[in-house]
């Protein structure tokens, strides 16, 4: 069963996968690049950040001894800064030469399991499952497993499974494989099952269950935020802040800020003490509440 399934994901991956810039490649710092960016950035948005990016910043010591600031500016656009400060941070810990195995990868600011094990498996071969949110997609709906993947029970048997699956001889090229076979042909809404190859074994479809697939036990909490920005200005010169507390958009500059609680109208925020503590009050300064 291992091979079969493993042979015929790398059979399709090799008539259907994507031409990506990070692909076929072992640089290990430039699929590195590529990962922290895929984190949280779609591949058809991440792309042209990749390529400006490592055209500016081509080998570890050029992002080593690089400003943050200007790290921050080739990063502007991909959102989620953290990243970009990780990054930094990681190339400056590693004297120019990237580490090679799994634990000194795992141990650079900003890599979990999933982009450790990615690292290994297409830099250097090493025998390590990539899980994703396509791997889990792909691998719940064959083997139609309900265990939420979200769930510490559910992260411990798809690792397990992901590493029992994984052609060892071709760890890389599998890897890609169910990746892009989660991406493109096992979609989360619309998969195509008519013309999947797994079609025949596939648990999920031979049930009617493909669309409960994956479970998830959590829904993420969202909390509002109130941020009211000012526009400052004086005679040619406008006014702007570094956010340095360690909350979103840690090292940006921004309009100066008050956060409030809840909405305010523009005559109750005139009256709070902070703004009335930052400004001789005479004409109303332009105000813009978000």
């Amino acid at each position: 069963m291992k091979n079969k399934f493993a042979g015929i994901l790398i059979n399709w991956y090799e008539e259907y996968k994507r031409e990506l810039p990070w692909r076929e490649i072992s640089d290990p710092y430039l699929i590195w690049i590529s990962e922290i960016i895929l984190q949280q950035t779609r591949v058809v948005q991440g792309y042209e950040y990749y390529l400006r990016f490592i055209e500016h910043f081509p080998n570890i010591q050029a992002l080593a001894d690089a400003e943050e600031d200007e790290v921050m500016k080739y990063w502007q656009g991909l959102g989620y800064y953290s990243r970009a400060r990780n990054l930094h941070a990681a190339a400056q810990s590693m004297n120019g030469i990237f580490p090679k195995t799994y634990s000194e990868i795992l141990a650079l600011k900003g890599v979990g399991e999933y982009t450790a094990a990615a690292i290994c498996s297409f830099a250097y071969n090493m025998p390590y499952a990539v899980v994703d949110g396509n791997v889990y997609r792909v691998l719940s709906r064959y083997w139609n497993i309900d265990v939420p993947i979200d769930s510490s029970g559910g992260k411990k048997l798809f690792a397990t499974l992901a590493n029992e699956l994984l052609d060892n001889e071709r760890p890389a090229i599998y890897n890609q494989a169910i990746m892009d076979f989660g991406a493109l042909q096992c979609t989360s809404l619309s998969p195509n099952c008519l013309f999947c190859p797994l079609a025949d074994t596939c648990l999920a479809l031979s049930t009617g269950t493909v669309l409960q697939r994956p479970v998830k036990q959590h829904i993420t909490k969202t909390t509002n935020r109130y941020f009211n920005y000012m526009y400052v200005r004086a005679g040619a010169c406008t006014f702007i802040n570094k956010r340095t507390t360690d909350d979103i958009w840690k090292n940006l500059f921004e309009f100066p800020l008050l956060e409030t609680a809840y909405p305010l109208a523009e005559e109750e925020f005139y009256a709070l003490p902070e703004f009335q503590s930052l400004f001789v009050v005479g004409e109303k300064p332009l105000l813009r509440s978000v």
